[in-house]
């Protein structure tokens, strides 16, 4: 007996089966009928193989268009079928996936991608989607039907994509072998650097010593001999005073200047003593203490508020210093026709811990002295007299720990530096930073 499922296969081979009588209703008919017309606009081939004789019985007219053989060709091969329209590479591949469709469960489907052998000798891929409709009493598989879609162009972009990322990948590893060329001449830089560096500081520590020891001894010698020789001017000749009242000054310039170069390079070559939290009220009270003299003999009134910042990550003994020269500073250069008015505030910004000391002195003329304020034995101010030192190094120092001082201020209307210390726990800012704590 025929099988009903194979002989409505056979069927859509017919495209056009003959129109029943005017009137008659025929279930049948009009189910080929459906199915001949849905096998010419399927765009894909449907087609149906027999696994007894390894062949195609049925293709639709789509197999034309796509590979160029016609159903009737491609009955013709046979069993060869296989070997002659699927690629070489792919036919053990193809023929392990129909063994396969016998896991299927009724309705349950498969699907895979392989490429054919056109009649032009091109090769086309196709994307089948396959499920089991005639098997044995024992659930062999006797035939399959199938659909297959044409997927050249899909399979030809990522073809294309893998050749694309293939050739990204060529050209990452060769940046990344420049790369590594790069980063191992600047480490090769960096280590000369370095060691540059090291030994630039060795020659400076070594300096400091000199100047330490066996430059100041004999210039305190020298010292020592001119203030001997000044017990005794009242026997000299006024030529005599003379000289000696110059040998005098230029022994002390000299004392000034080697403690000056002395202090500088102590700041950039020396251990800082740990950090820990100092209480700015502390070290106001300390600095009015070691200032009061000049304090009172200027009538002076020195004012603060710690509140928003009370404390900051420093070493004492630097943060001292620092406050007792900007301290001293503003009372130096107090404005002679008023009383000095000193203000100390301190707050918090951008995670930095900022000091500033505000006075009601002579002021500065900025930009054009910036430079002077913090360069090394540089003046803003011709009187009264200084070794311009002290700025620079608190500069410097600042600079050295990843703060920063700043300064502003105007002619007769006083000035004020601002200091910005990086918080316990960050990361130290550039000195070069742009940015600028502001009160």
């Amino acid at each position: 007996m025929q099988n009903p499922s194979l002989a409505k296969a056979r069927l859509v081979q017919d495209p056009s089966p003959d129109v029943p009588a005017e009137g008659v209703v025929d279930d049948e008919w009009n189910s080929h009928a459906f199915l001949s017309r849905m096998s010419v606009l399927v765009p894909g081939i449907i087609y149906v193989f027999n696994h007894q004789t390894q062949s195609n019985e049925y293709s639709n007219r789509s197999i034309a268009d796509l590979i160029g053989f016609s159903p009737e060709e491609i009955r013709q091969m046979g069993d060869t079928v296989l070997e002659k329209v699927i690629h070489p590479d792919d036919i053990a591949g193809l023929g392990a996936y129909f063994a396969g469709l016998r896991r299927l469960a009724p309705g349950e489907q498969d699907t895979y991608e392989y490429r054919a052998r056109a009649k032009s000798g091109k090769d086309v891929w196709l994307y089948s989607v396959d499920t089991v409709f005639d098997r044995a009493a024992d659930g062999s598989v006797l035939r399959h039907i199938g659909l297959a879609s044409d997927i050249t162009r899909q399979k030809q972009a990522e073809q294309r994509l893998m050749e694309l990322n293939a050739e990204l990948e060529a050209r990452v590893a060769a940046r990344t072998d420049q790369l590594n060329i790069l980063n191992r001449e600047l480490e090769a830089r960096v280590a000369r650097r370095t060691l540059e560096l090291s030994d630039s500081v060795r020659e400076l520590e070594q300096l400091t010593y000199v100047a330490t020891h066996d430059l100041k001894v004999p210039i305190n010698n020298m010292c020592s001999l001119s203030s001997m020789l000044n017990d005794t001017a009242d026997d000299m000749t006024h030529e005599h005073r003379e000289t000696l009242s110059w040998m005098q000054n230029v022994c002390n310039q000299a004392r000034d200047k080697l403690e000056a170069l002395v202090s500088v390079a102590q700041v950039q070559s020396n251990r800082l003593p740990p950090f820990g939290p100092v209480a700015l009220d502390d070290i106001l009270a300390a600095a009015k203490t070691a200032l009061q003299p000049l304090i009172a003999r200027s009538d002076a009134r020195v004012t603060c508020d710690f509140s928003a910042a009370p404390t900051v990550h420093f070493a004492r003994a630097e943060m001292a210093n620092i406050v007792e020269n900007l301290l001293s500073n503003a009372l130096k250069y107090a404005d002679p026709a008023r009383p000095p008015v000193i203000h100390l505030a301190s707050w918090s910004q951008d995670g930095m811990d900022c000091l500033a000391v505000r006075d009601n002195g002579t002021g500065l003329d900025l930009p054009r002295d910036r430079d002077k304020v913090f360069g090394l034995f540089k003046r803003a101010h011709a009187a009264p007299e200084g070794s311009g030192v002290a700025l620079h190094a608190i500069s410097r120092l600042m600079q050295r720990i990843g703060g920063r001082i700043d300064v502003d201020g105007a002619p007769d209307q006083g000035a004020v530096f601002t200091l910005r210390f990086p918080v316990k726990g960050q990361i130290f800012s550039s000195p070069q930073e742009d940015s600028e704590c502001r009160h």
